[in-house]
Parts: C-alpha cells; sequence; structure tokens
C-alpha cells in the first residue's frame, strides 16, 4: 500500500466554485479561470465539483432540447486547453440514457469518464427521475507530473452509501485505488460539516486511502452550498479544508504532514452566513439588485433588513414602515432606529386611510357579522399591495419576513405579509430567530438590532393590546420535532409535551399546507424544510392519533 506523504506527493487543487444553473458561458469560464489560477500555484491535478457544467441541481432543464449538447461541448472546450489533469462533474448521454458524469481531461482530450453509481432521491433530490446509475466504478490511471497513480472517483452520493447495497469507497480501495477523490454539490444545512467528517474518517477507517471532496459553494433557488472542501490523509488527518460560503482554491500538497484543526464556528454564525449568501446569490442569479420589505419594529423584519443589508449592501436596501391605527410607538421607533443602524433606505407609509377604506367598502356585505381575522387581515394586505406596487414601479424584489414556526402554524397572511420573491427565514424557527439576532448584536459590538424589538412580546399589531397566541420557547421546539424530525405524537407526549398542545400544533401543520404552497421560495438552512424537499398533499385526513371526526368534535 501507499504511504501517504511518500510515495502520493503531489499538489492537488480542489476548486470550490459558484456555477449557475445552464449559464454553460460563464460557467465555462469560471471553470478556465481557476483552472489557470490553480496551475500557478503549481496544482499538478486540478478538481471541480459536481455537474460543473450545468450547475446543480439542473432538474428538468435536462429535458431541454439542445441542453446536453451544450454541456459535452463546455467538457470539450476544457479538454482541448487542458494540460495537466482535471477532473470536473458534467452530463454524459448515451441512447435515450444520461448519466450524472466526472470526466478526467487531460493533454488536449477527455480521457476517462465515469458515472455516478448511488443516486440520491430523498428530501431535495430527485436524481432517479433523470440519471441512471453508473454500473462500474472509476478507477484512472492518471499522469501527475511524471509518475502515473490510480485515482478512485466519486460523485457525492457515492460516499453516502449507508441505505445502499453498494459500498463504493470499498469498491474503490479493493480496486487498488491509491486515493479517492469526491466531487460534490453537497448543500448546507446546519451540522453539515460535521456529519461529513464522520462519513469521511470511516471510509478513510476501512480503506486506509487519502480522500480529496470539491464541493460547490453559492446559492441556487432554495439550495445553499456551504464549500467546505475537505482533504484527509491516508492516517484520517485532515490537512486542508475550504472555506465556508465562499468560492477558494484549496492547495493541498500531499507531501505535507501538517494536520489541521476544524474550526468551532458557532452554529448561529454559518446559519446567518447562509442566509447571506443564499440572498445574494438569488438576487444576483436573477438579476435582481434591490430589496424592499416592510419593517414592523419586531424582530423577524429586523433581522431579515440585517440579512438583506449584508447580502446586498445597504443602498440597495428599502425599508417601509407602515402603520396602522393599533401600531404603537414603540414598533415605529424601533423601525426607524433600525434602519438608522443599518443605514438603508427608510420610508414610513401610513395604512389607517387605506384601511379605513376597505372597511366601508366592505361594511354592507360585512353588516351583522363579528370583527375578527377578516378585518385585521385586510391590514396586512395592504401592506403587501404597497409593497408590491414598489416593486413594481422600481423594480425592487420584495422580501417576506415570516419564520419557519409561524409558517407551520398558518400564523401568517396570505397576499399580506406572505407575499414577495423571496422568503428569507422561512426555515428559521421562532426561537433560532431570537438567538441569530443576538449574535448579530454580539458580532457587532452593539445593539445593530434594537433591543427592544428582542426583547418586546411578539405581536402582529392588528387589533388592540394583541400579542402572538404561542409561547415559542415551548412551541417552536415541538414544531421542529414534527416538521424536521418526524418525531410521533405518543413520543412528544412521552418525552413530556402536553397532549393537547401537540394535537392543536400537529393540526395546524396539517390544514395550513396551502398556504405554504403559495408562499414565496425560501432558502434551506435546516435538514428539512418547507419546500421541495417536504412534499404533503394539501388535500390530507391523516390527524395524527385522532379520527378526524374526534378533531372535528374539539374544534
Amino acid at each position: 500500500m501507499a504511504v501517504f506523504g511518500i510515495d502520493l506527493v503531489m499538489k492537488i487543487a480542489l476548486c470550490q466554485i459558484n456555477t449557475t444553473g445552464g449559464d454553460f458561458e460563464n460557467n465555462q469560464k469560471k471553470i478556465f479561470d481557476y483552472y489557470e489560477k490553480a496551475i500557478k500555484q503549481g496544482a499538478e491535478l486540478v478538481v471541480f465539483p459536481e455537474l460543473t457544467t450545468i450547475g446543480y441541481p439542473p432538474q428538468d432543464l435536462l429535458w431541454e432540447p439542445g441542453f446536453i449538447t451544450r454541456n459535452w461541448s463546455v467538457l470539450e472546450a476544457v479538454a482541448n486547453t487542458s494540460t495537466i489533469p482535471i477532473i470536473l462533474g458534467g452530463v454524459r448521454r448515451d441512447g435515450n440514457k444520461i448519466y450524472n458524469s466526472a470526466v478526467l481531461c487531460s493533454n488536449g482530450h477527455i480521457e476517462h469518464v465515469y458515472d455516478k453509481i448511488l443516486l440520491p432521491t430523498y428530501d431535495v433530490f430527485d436524481e432517479d427521475r433523470y440519471f441512471t446509475h453508473g454500473k462500474e466504478p472509476g478507477i484512472w490511471p492518471v499522469k501527475i507530473g511524471s509518475e502515473t497513480k490510480k485515482v478512485g472517483i466519486q460523485i457525492c452520493e457515492d460516499l453516502w452509501d449507508k441505505d445502499y447495497d453498494v459500498n463504493v469507497s470499498q469498491l474503490l480501495a479493493d480496486g487498488g485505488a491509491e486515493m479517492v477523490i469526491n466531487i460534490s454539490a453537497s448543500p448546507y444545512h446546519e451540522g453539515r460539516l460535521e456529519e461529513r467528517l464522520t462519513l469521511l474518517r470511516e471510509k478513510n477507517a476501512v480503506t486506509n486511502l487519502p480522500f480529496y471532496y470539491c464541493n460547490l459553494v453559492g446559492g441556487q433557488d432554495e439550495l445553499i452550498f456551504d464549500g467546505e472542501s475537505i482533504a484527509m490523509n491516508a492516517d484520517g488527518k485532515i490537512v486542508a479544508l475550504g472555506k465556508a460560503f465562499e468560492e477558494n482554491i484549496l492547495i493541498v500538497d500531499t507531501s505535507s504532514v501538517e494536520t489541521k484543526n476544524i474550526p468551532k464556528k458557532c452554529r448561529e454564525e454559518k446559519m446567518y452566513r447562509a442566509l447571506c449568501l443564499g440572498v445574494s446569490d438569488y438576487f444576483h442569479k436573477t438579476g435582481h439588485s434591490d430589496a424592499v420589505l416592510g419593517l414592523s419594529g419586531g424582530i423577524d423584519s429586523a433581522l431579515v433588513a440585517c440579512i438583506a443589508t449584508d447580502a446586498l449592501g445597504a443602498d440597495h436596501v428599502h425599508g417601509v414602515s407602515m402603520p396602522s391605527k393599533y401600531s404603537s410607538n414603540h414598533s415605529t421607533n424601533d423601525a426607524y432606529t433600525l434602519a438608522k443602524h443599518l443605514g438603508i433606505d427608510y420610508h414610513t407609509i401610513p395604512i389607517e386611510d387605506i384601511v379605513t377604506t376597505f372597511d366601508e367598502t366592505l361594511h354592507k356585505l360585512f353588516t351583522g357579522t363579528e370583527s375578527g381575522i377578516a378585518e385585521e387581515n385586510i391590514q396586512a394586505r395592504s401592506r403587501g399591495n404597497l409593497l408590491m406596487a414598489l416593486s413594481n414601479k422600481f423594480g425592487w424584489m420584495v422580501l417576506s419576513t415570516g419564520n419557519k414556526t409561524e409558517l407551520a402554524l398558518g400564523y401568517c397572511t396570505l397576499y399580506g405579509d406572505m407575499s414577495g420573491g423571496l422568503s428569507v427565514i422561512s426555515d428559521l424557527s421562532k426561537t433560532d430567530v431570537y438567538a441569530i439576532s443576538q449574535w448579530v448584536n454580539k458580532s457587532a459590538g452593539y445593539d445593530r438590532i434594537p433591543e427592544n424589538s428582542i426583547n418586546k412580546p411578539p405581536s402582529a399589531e392588528l387589533k388592540p393590546g394583541q400579542v402572538d397566541p404561542f409561547d415559542y420557547e415551548i412551541v417552536s421546539p415541538i414544531v421542529d420535532a414534527l416538521v424536521e424530525d418526524h418525531t410521533g405524537i405518543d413520543q412528544l407526549i412521552s418525552d413530556g409535551a402536553d397532549p393537547d398542545l401537540v394535537y392543536d400544533l400537529y393540526q395546524r401543520i396539517r390544514i395550513n399546507e396551502y398556504k405554504r404552497r403559495q408562499a414565496a421560495p425560501g432558502l434551506r438552512v435546516s435538514g428539512k424544510a418547507f419546500g421541495t424537499g417536504r412534499r404533503i398533499p394539501m388535500v390530507n385526513h391523516y390527524t395524527g392519533n385522532k379520527t378526524l371526526s374526534e378533531v372535528k368534535d374539539e374544534t
């Protein structure tokens, strides 16, 4: 067996780049740019992420006429200019089958192609819908410098083989691979780096091979890719780690015996940085520059404003206070103070006259009924209309500011506070909103978010004295358990949760699926977000342990 640091002496460049779905021209330019930079830094083998040519995930773009042909043209262009070996991801067609592939280009040619064996079809992944499983492990003789090495190739899920019948890492070791290169498009969620490190250590322990893991970085729709590429030597030590949420060329000198300590970053910081990258890329990749949002003086809109400011720049964020007759003085003051701290554009548009006009218009139809949710929601929808008018007039994208707990329980208004082009914190529980807001202030060294916005009781202020009807410290963890972990009702009750509360929350989540289907796309930072990774029917009579008639009797 080769001894790491003696027999495998080379410089490998792991290029974690930010690609854009379907942008062949700019993806190709970026590949060339980073390839040249890596060579100038002494790289003898250059590696890029999964599906480098087309961006990840491509979804139904794969069925668009000419799409795969364009992708292969990029691979050929890379091959034509290749000098030292380069490994990158693309799509291969064979008849009516298409494959998620890794390609080795060297000396002006495409020398080898490997087709991904394990295709994930769970959560946000649906590769079985498009791709055909590869049959053979990829073990390539690669001339690196003056020597030829046997390189084992994996693509992302090939490493995550726990629930499959095929162990790709073991196949590579058994086939005589001297090292393993994994090209990935592995999206971020809380704790993801730790999961990858654990898995790599497990594979290293049974194969005794060094692993080089090159991951994508950047935002693509709801997904955020964190980069954090990893180089692990044959002894299971981390010798290099890519930057988080940034493009990066990670140069790995395999002769080095220096190991790297994994920095302990707080979860709030990583989640915040992930959301900033998600917002930045969503705007830039969709051709938008400016954001507008309602500033209520509350913690949710304050946190969204902070994220938008750091992602887009203060000159590109527009905050609008829209007080009604129920808005407290401290709410309008807190909104103004926040805007001043952030240095963003700030406007005030009172809505009392607009709401009064709605009330007068509906008076005849509403006569004889009690004032309630319908009247309250007119306020939220008036605000939504004003923000959308500003969006239409000036091209500003509206950011909706609801959090995951509210979205789960339906504590939000269709065509009101749910209006927008992007829902920034829809995957943050209310308790996470508080925790990250406190981190923001601690990191800034002052109350960037007004202390009153954090400490005051949360309220929609749609009627006199209104406060949110939930104790979020109790409710948010239960909602997370139901949505993210699929924890059963019996288990939650056994763990000490109030039975009536658990059943109530379960039913609220169930009946509000129709609202979430109409929400703006959100950014995924948890293991289970509302979006493509959670597919629940809107017509749904499953009520947990109770029958539907029992639930109706209680309500």
